[in-house]
């Protein structure tokens, strides 16, 4: 996990060690007062290895589904 400001990154390999990342994280923010924006959530996925993955998993926070992004947009940077 990556922490700048308010924005906050995760880099897994797969989408389901994401959403354990997601848990935890969401869990150790809303333990310290601290909450997550749900609606302002989103995600890139990127294949670098061609790993071959389930696609019914989906990234949430909680029972809501983040959107997935084709390009990310992050301090001035696209990616």
């Amino acid at each position: 996990a990556c922490f700048f400001a308010d924005d906050i990154i995760l880099v897994e390999e797969i989408r389901n060690a994401v959403n354990i990342q997601l848990e935890f994280w969401t869990q150790t923010f809303e333990t310290n007062d601290f909450h997550l924006t749900r609606n302002k959530a989103e995600y890139m996925h990127c294949n670098y290895c061609k790993r071959q993955e389930e696609s019914d998993v989906k990234v949430k926070m909680g029972e809501d589904v983040i959107p997935q992004l084709s390009k990310f947009k992050y301090l001035g940077l696209i990616l």
